[in-house]
This record gives structure tokens, C-alpha cells and sequence, in this order.
């Protein structure tokens, strides 16, 4: 008879007695040893555990007992197995990387002001690169801290914490965006790499791409056995060399359980089907190739760059997906939630690690409607309802949204429907949804705030839940400084205190341009929504990103000497442009979140939000901070660069809090004399990302 070293634990103290008794004496009891056990260590400072020399036969049959919480092993007993290496599991501080080993071309204002005459840049500006990777690298922004003009190509090299390896980074947008782009290719000619930089994706074949995209190639990525079983038939290799699914067989995977594995239909049988809604979309219309454009995703392409972009993005080493998640041909918005909920849940275990890779979600849009000019009555903090005849006639709180960046549409929180809840079942599932503020210069504030409720509505004594409106065709509240959708995700609501929460991180926009009304100050972009609602602003008017044909800021060819995606000539040329928006902020902070999440992977959406509220603010002596408006008709609504009452929480990367927290697995260290009965043994993850 072997014994060991069991720690076991009850519910509570009483039942702990119990069985310390039970243990201790010889009894007949059901489940119970029938023999006096040893108490190694009753932990009396403990009232619930104890550690006893059992042996596994005994162990097994005590787990029995209703009384037993849990039991086992006790590790402190065989350090010689548990005990791990401190640099498994200390919070050590990150290291800082050079991205190159020599100064790089970083474009504040890439805009017609210093774009190169007839924009096409020499060898010289290879790996040229925004402003959003040195931006965000310190806590003072560099071209104020050096009274640089904000058009001044600074020459730098990029240092970050972390890279986003191990970590799957979705853009979710208009398309699923040019693929063949060289800012996703590891293979192009004359390039400089950043330091590490791995390339390829999760799937075989050494592709030349680095980006697959989330309906058409991840099913083989869930699912290998159901596509392996035919391979002749449900596989084919892709123009960059990645083994990924036939079209068709990808698409019947998402529609029908029929069309995948018994393995996986047993190891997730509530993984659910979407229905059928994918027409159109093809790899040649949504992502293109290295020899032709995608048809669709003007706005996705230049997102994709600054979120993991191998020159542009901070998220370089990522596992890069994309998804059409509102294009043309893509499903509706609530099966793109459904898809990366899907995905995040049943994705393979990462064997470096023993763990699914995080997930996180680039949202780069958002509902919102010009419903301000409707008649009606306005209720500001607690004065009395206010009649108003619409347009011309509103309160300037309500007035001045969308003025300088989105035609006159604002948002409103959406009222509880099949959009809101997939949302926040998608956040409650672990992905961290990053999404953009909003280009209406709107006033987002918490619950608890004075301007929380205010609404609009259509009749004096109508609450906010009587009003109505529509944003885009779908009911919403006539809230005008809270979230809207879907900034809103993963609401919550305390049963006790009433408190409002949002799982979603909020991001605003930082302005390529300064303050010049007390020196050159670092400022919010006019259009970006603003107030203590925000999480974090990031770099983005005028952030220089790969290009499919957006045009909005300018678009400028660069078709470097000798370096190209290996496309030749004609519609597969590539291009950088000038990007802006809410929706160039949103890319970049996904990004920088990965790095960070890349390090701590059991980091949720609160740790991200931590992160920001532990910043230092901006000093007001380098930033405008504005005054917050405090009457429905105050003239401050109008300075259209005031954080009204936010802090200036800017994303950097803040030291004292990079730290790495998890570390790859270490073979487990078995020492002779210990025989273990029945250690379980997991099936490596056939995709290995030991890149």
C-alpha cells in the first residue's frame, strides 16, 4: 500500500471536522478508508483543508463524499515536480525591443503638406511608418516634447513592449480587405523586418500571407479533422501557398453541423450553425490576391495596417484575421458576432502554453442617424423639459454633434434586441471588443454623471424608456450622451445600486494637428467623441496605412524600387494613404492592446481598462483639456476639441505596468521514486504556433 500526500477541502468548517474525525478512527462509513489515516497537517489556521497520506485508491473513493470540495495532490509536499521556475510565474518587466537596428522615416501629418512630389517615395522610405508607432511609446508626445513642427518627418526607430504573438487580432469591417497588400506579405523584396518579426499564419503550407480570413480559413483552423478526412476535395492551397478549405466547404461548415467533424460536434455540441447568408462572399471579392485587388474593403485595408500591419501595426507578430463583417456580401452584423464568438470558443489550445490564444476584435464602425432635428422636448440634467421645433431650433448640446465630422448624425444607446444581446454575448465570451468612440463630437459619460440622462422625446412627459428613434432603421433610446452601438456592448446593470457598465473598450482620436492657442499643444481631433467615457485616445488623422483605394485624405502610390508583393504591375500595385477617423484610432489601439495582452493572455476587458485609468493624464501645460459644459445651451459644446470633463487618458506604454505574466510551458520535471497514476495527457494542437 503506497501512500501520498493528499490535500483535500470541504464546504465548511463543520464538515471539515467531520471528516478529520472520520479519517482519524477506524469506521465502516461509506466512502470513508476503513482504517486509521494519517493527518500530516490539520492547518488549523484553516478551518476548511487539511493534508492526509492517502493512497489513490483511497483518494478516489473519498472524492465520493458530498462533503469533499476538491482533492489533491499536495503540491508543496513534491517541489521537486510542482514547484514552478520563478520565471514561469513572476510579473517580470517586459522587455523593450527595437523594432530595426536603424532610424525609420514616421509621418505625422502624412498629407499633401509632406508627401514626397508625385508621391512615389525611393528606397529610402521603405518601412516608412505613421506616427501611431512612436506616438504611443511614451506617456509626452515626442513632436511636442521636441517643438517639432506637427508636419516634421521625424527619423526614429519604434521601441515596444511585446508584439502580439500568440494572440488572434480580427479586424471586423467594410470587407475583408486586400490580403495581397506587401504590408502583409513576409516575403517581399528589399524589406527590413522588425526585430522578431516571424511572418506566416496558422495554417500550412509556409504561406507567403499573413492574414486569413475568419469565414473561409478558419474552419480549418477549428475543425482539421473534418477537412483532413478529404483532403483531394475540401482543400486546396491558396495563391500564397497556405493550405486552406474549398470556398464552398468553408461556408457549409459555418451553415451545418453535418458538414464537420464527429470530434468536434462532440467536443463543442452548442458551438451553433449561422444561417445560410454568405453569397458573394469569395476570396477574390473580399480579400484578393497578390496580383489583384479585393472588390471590396476600402476602409479595412488601411485598418488591417495600423492594427498588425508588418510596417504600420504594433500588433506585427499577431495571429491575423480578417472579417467582412458590414460589406458588401458579408453576412448581417448579428452572425458577425455570432462567427467570432464562435471562433474564440472552440479554437484549438495553444501548445506552448496549454491555453486558446486570447482574442481580440477591431470594430471600426457604428450606428448613428441626424434624429437631432425632429420637434419634440429636450430634458437636460434635472431642469425642467424644453420644447424645441427641430432644425435651427435645438439646444446647442444637441446642435453641435456631427457638426465637424459626421454630417450632423450622433448616437443613441439601441434598445434591447438580437443585435444588442449577441454583442454582449460576444464580450461575455472573452473576446475583447475594441471599438471606435465616434467621429460626432459627441459627449459620452458615465452612469453617475449629470449629463448621463440626458434624452430627447416627443412628448413632455415621456421618460427615456417611452422615447423611440431609429439609427439606421433600429430602435434606440433618445439618449444623447451615452453609448451607442456598439460602444454599448456587454451593458450591465447592478440589481442593487443601479450602476450602468460596459464590457467595450472606447476609443477616441488624437489630432494630427496642435492647439495653437497657448503654444503647440497636443489635442483631441474636432470630430472624435469625447468625455470621461472614453477609455483612451490613439493616434489618428492623418496616419500613413496601406491603401486599397481610400481616398477620403488623399491616396499615394508607392511602388518602391524592387519592393512589391511579387505582383508585377497593373491592380495589384500597392498604395499608402492618408487615414483618419475614430476608425484610424480604433485599428491602432487594438493593436497596442495586443501587445500588452500578448504578455498578461489571461488579461480581460477590465484588466485592458485598468490599464488606461492607470495612466497618468496628459499635463494641460502639453495638452488642451477644454472646459466641460455644465447648460444645455453652454458655448463650450462648440469648442469642438474640448474632452469635456474627460481626462486626457492618450494610450503609452506606461512601465510600471508592462509586465510579463505568462510564460511558454516547461517540460514537466519528473524525479524517480514518484509513480503517479492516471496524470492525463492532452493532444497537441496539430496547428503548432511555436513560430
Amino acid at each position: 500500500m503506497s501512500e501520498k500526500y493528499y490535500q483535500l477541502g470541504t464546504h465548511n468548517a463543520e464538515q471539515f471536522n467531520e471528516i478529520h474525525d472520520l479519517l482519524c478512527t477506524e469506521t465502516s462509513v461509506e466512502n470513508i478508508p476503513n482504517r486509521v489515516c494519517t493527518c500530516h497537517d490539520d492547518k488549523v489556521h484553516s478551518p476548511t483543508r487539511g493534508t492526509f497520506l492517502l493512497t489513490d485508491e483511497e483518494a478516489d473513493l473519498l472524492k465520493n463524499d458530498s462533503r469533499i470540495a476538491w482533492l489533491n495532490i499536495d503540491y508543496s509536499l513534491y517541489p521537486e515536480i510542482y514547484k514552478p521556475n520563478a520565471e514561469d510565474i513572476q510579473a517580470t518587466s517586459a522587455e523593450l525591443l527595437n523594432r530595426y537596428n536603424s532610424s525609420v522615416k514616421i509621418y505625422r501629418e502624412f498629407e499633401n503638406s509632406n508627401t514626397l512630389p508625385g508621391g512615389t517615395p525611393g528606397v529610402g522610405e521603405i518601412n516608412r511608418a505613421s506616427w501611431s508607432l512612436i506616438r504611443h511609446g511614451q506617456k509626452l508626445d515626442r513632436w511636442v516634447d521636441e517643438s517639432r513642427a506637427d508636419n516634421y518627418i521625424l527619423e526614429a526607430v519604434p521601441q515596444q513592449y511585446g508584439d502580439g504573438a500568440d494572440v488572434d487580432v480580427i479586424v471586423a469591417d467594410d470587407g475583408g480587405g486586400w490580403i495581397g497588400h506587401p504590408e502583409f506579405q513576409n516575403n517581399c523584396t528589399n524589406s527590413v523586418d522588425p526585430d522578431g518579426y516571424t511572418g506566416g499564419n496558422v495554417l500550412p503550407g509556409n504561406g507567403t500571407c499573413d492574414v486569413l480570413d475568419l469565414v473561409l480559413d478558419a474552419p480549418y483552423y477549428l475543425d482539421p479533422d473534418y477537412f483532413d478526412a478529404d483532403p483531394g476535395s475540401r482543400l486546396t492551397t491558396r495563391w500564397d501557398g497556405t493550405t486552406v478549405p474549398v470556398e464552398s466547404f468553408a461556408i457549409d461548415w459555418w451553415q451545418s453541423t453535418s458538414s464537420r467533424s464527429a470530434i468536434f460536434n462532440n467536443k463543442f455540441p452548442t458551438a451553433g450553425v449561422i444561417p445560410d447568408n454568405f453569397a458573394g462572399y469569395t476570396r477574390s471579392y473580399c480579400n484578393g490576391s497578390n496580383t489583384a485587388q479585393s472588390s471590396v474593403g476600402t476602409h479595412c485595408t488601411p485598418c488591417m495596417a495600423l492594427t498588425y500591419g508588418r510596417t504600420q501595426g504594433w500588433a506585427y507578430n499577431a495571429n491575423k484575421w480578417v472579417y467582412n463583417m458590414y460589406g458588401s456580401n458579408s453576412p448581417e452584423i448579428e452572425y458577425g458576432f455570432d462567427i467570432q464568438k464562435i471562433f474564440h470558443n472552440t479554437k484549438p489550445i495553444n501548445s506552448k502554453y496549454g491555453t486558446q490564444d486570447p482574442t481580440i476584435s477591431s470594430n471600426s464602425w457604428g450606428y448613428r442617424s441626424s434624429k437631432g432635428s425632429n420637434p419634440g422636448w429636450y430634458h437636460f440634467r434635472t431642469d425642467s423639459p424644453v420644447q424645441y421645433n427641430g432644425t435651427g431650433d435645438e439646444p446647442t448640446f444637441i446642435s453641435h454633434m456631427g457638426v465637424t465630422g459626421d454630417t450632423g448624425r450622433w448616437k443613441s444607446e439601441m434598445k434591447p434586441n438580437s443585435l444588442t444581446t449577441a454583442l454582449d454575448e460576444l464580450c461575455e465570451s472573452g473576446v475583447i471588443f475594441v471599438c471606435a468612440a465616434g467621429n460626432s463630437n459627441q459627449k459620452q459619460v458615465n452612469w453617475g454623471h449629470p449629463d448621463f440622462d440626458n434624452y430627447i422625446s416627443a412628448n413632455e412627459t415621456d421618460n427615456i424608456e417611452d422615447t423611440e428613434y431609429f439609427d439606421i432603421g433600429v430602435a434606440v433610446y433618445g439618449t444623447t450622451n451615452r453609448r451607442g452601438f456598439p460602444q454599448q456592448g456587454g451593458k450591465t446593470v447592478d440589481g442593487i445600486t443601479g450602476e450602468v457598465t460596459y464590457k467595450t473598450i472606447n476609443i477616441g482620436a488624437l489630432d494630427d494637428e496642435y492647439d495653437t492657442s497657448a503654444g503647440n499643444k497636443e489635442r483631441k481631433v474636432n470630430y472624435s467623441d469625447r468625455g470621461e467615457a472614453i477609455d483612451a485616445y490613439f493616434a489618428a488623422d492623418g496616419t500613413l496605412a496601406a491603401n486599397r483605394g481610400y481616398t477620403s485624405e488623399g491616396q499615394y502610390p508607392v511602388t518602391y524600387p524592387g519592393f512589391t508583393a511579387n505582383s508585377g504591375s497593373g491592380s495589384g500595385i500597392p498604395e499608402d494613404c492618408a487615414f483618419g477617423g475614430t476608425s484610424a484610432a480604433c485599428p491602432v489601439g487594438a493593436g497596442f492592446i495586443a501587445t500588452l495582452v500578448g504578455l498578461n493572455r489571461n488579461w480581460t476587458y477590465q484588466d485592458v481598462k485598468n490599464y488606461f485609468s492607470n495612466l497618468e493624464n496628459q499635463d494641460p501645460s502639453n495638452f488642451h483639456y477644454g472646459v466641460e459644459s455644465t447648460s444645455a445651451n453652454d458655448s463650450n459644446w462648440n469648442n469642438y476639441t474640448s474632452l469635456e470633463g474627460g481626462d486626457a487618458k492618450v494610450g503609452y506604454q506606461d512601465a510600471s505596468q508592462i509586465k510579463q505574466t505568462v510564460f511558454p510551458k516547461r517540460p514537466l520535471r519528473i524525479s524517480s521514486g514518484l509513480n503517479f497514476n492516471n496524470l492525463g495527457v492532452s493532444r497537441a494542437n496539430r496547428f503548432d504556433r511555436g513560430r
